[in-house]
């Protein structure tokens, strides 16, 4: 039964030169990024899933900067559930970039950057979009999808809630992070478990969400929250 629904993939992986590159007509120009390398990969997820696992289906236009020196346009997207950034090139080939946490990449209006967390509930890396970068606190969006797998009947708890699902199905993940004080923290939707994050005063942030009337489920809401944060820490 777990194979049934076992994600799939068929992974070509070739190092690639800069002849190489060029000779397949990616849309990506890769200029003299040289210490980076590029892989060819088809990766083909089980058409059976619902859903998608990545931000957005279709490829955007988007800049990847190198270094903060060498940079190129092309069509990318983001794989929320690999967090890997992929470009499509002109033969409809799907490429896999591989960045470091030197690096950047624009699509649309956001920025996105590659930062290591080493932690057990948000993993070893994660592809983060820049919300508000202060002096002492900075906020990012971490877009993330997991696979929620289907529940045998057999194993359904009763009353618990849950019944059963006929088929896999990517699921949003997504959450808020804030870094304060070199380490990331998952921002909770929950007033009284944001206070558990001891950042604040309990009577100050009170009066603070009364007067602001902040919803932690808003970003906009939440950059107003981490500029009183700064001001308070």
């Amino acid at each position: 039964m777990l194979n049934k629904f076992k994600i799939y993939f068929i992974i070509l992986v070739t190092n690639l030169s800069v002849y190489q590159i060029f000779s397949q007509e990616p849309v990506m120009d890769r200029f003299n990024a040289t210490n980076h390398t590029w892989l060819q990969k088809l990766s083909l997820y089980d058409i059976n899933i619902e859903g998608s696992p990545y931000v957005n289906e279709s490829f955007m236009n988007g800049v990847v900067v190198l270094d903060s020196i060498n940079s190129f346009s092309g069509k990318l997207r983001i794989d929320a559930y690999a967090q890997k950034f992929q470009t499509l090139n002109k033969s409809g080939q799907i490429f896999e970039i591989l960045i470091d946490d030197n690096d950047y990449v624009k699509i649309g209006d956001n920025l996105y950057s590659l930062h290591k967390f080493e932690n057990a509930d948000l993993g070893e890396y994660g592809i983060l979009r820049e919300c508000i970068s202060l002096d002492n606190i900075k906020l990012y969006f971490f877009p993330r999808k997991r696979l929620k797998k289907p529940i045998e009947a057999s194993r359904t708890v009763a009353n618990s809630g849950y019944g059963k699902t006929a088929t896999p199905e990517w699921i949003d993940d997504s959450t808020y992070l804030i870094f304060y004080q070199g380490k990331y923290t998952k921002f909770s939707q929950n007033h009284k478990k944001f206070l558990q994050l001891g950042l604040v005063k309990e009577a100050s942030y009170k009066s603070f969400r009364k007067k602001s009337k902040i919803n932690l489920k808003n970003e906009r809401d939440l950059i107003k929250l981490v500029h009183f944060i700064s001001s308070e820490v």
